[in-house]
């Protein structure tokens, strides 16, 4: 019929708020999980396999930080579903930056209330703002950004214990990025921590909203 919007579809026929939750649950949880996975074998790793753990590690906070923008893009404007929102291509390290300003100012119950969200999502608020530069992250945001990150080593095959490995891409302007991270233990360890904070702040955000959906009793609700 002439004027009757085209149905939305989501992944395996979930409905919207099904695909928002499993989104929450599992997309959002997947680069915490990998990068800890990866931290577990660092530990036993040979010398040469641990800088590229590390960098395993790297890249899973690269998309941890996309992630958490797309739910905050996706949370701050309900002009469209969240889940039609969620289903667009990952922000990169514009969207990053000026997400990281907006976290830098904002105190955490502007920010609740800039997402929409209840006071159940202070305490994700809370922690954001307790991140550090999140600013800094942008070099491996736009390492990853259009979908050719790349682990480089570059000194592997001349030292025994490699100090040092890039993120390596094309920005979206075209141009050639390298982000550089120690490979050292430690360093891996504070990347894999970073991760399990920049995917557990969006997940409570996003299952914030979840909650505040079914509580409402509007599973078919658009926003």
């Amino acid at each position: 019929m002439t004027g009757t919007p085209a149905p939305r579809t989501y992944p395996g026929g979930l409905s919207e708020l099904e695909f928002v939750e499993a989104y929450a649950r599992s997309a959002l949880k997947k680069p915490e999980a990998a990068a800890d996975a990866a931290l577990s074998r660092l530990v036993f790793a040979e010398a040469g396999d641990r800088a590229i753990l590390a960098g395993l590690i790297a890249q899973e906070l690269a998309e941890a930080c996309r992630r958490l923008v797309a739910v905050y893009r996706a949370l701050s404007d309900r002009t469209h579903p969240v889940g039609v929102q969620l289903l667009r291509p990952l922000p990169g390290a514009h969207e990053w930056e000026l997400f990281a300003h907006e976290a830098a100012v904002l105190s955490p119950e502007q920010m609740v209330r800039t997402l929409f969200l209840g006071d159940d999502a202070l305490e994700w608020a809370r922690l954001l703002r307790a991140q550090p530069d999140l600013a800094s992250l942008t070099g491996l945001v736009a390492a990853a950004e259009t979908g050719n990150p790349m682990l480089l080593i570059p000194d592997l095959a001349r030292r025994h214990v490699p100090e040092t490995s890039w993120l390596a891409g094309v920005s979206a302007e075209g141009e050639p990025v390298a982000s550089s991270f120690a490979a050292d233990e430690s360093s891996a360890t504070t990347l894999a921590d970073l991760t399990a904070d920049i995917a557990g702040i969006a997940r409570g955000f996003l299952l914030s909203y979840v909650n505040a959906r079914k509580s409402a009793g509007r599973p078919s609700a658009l926003a």
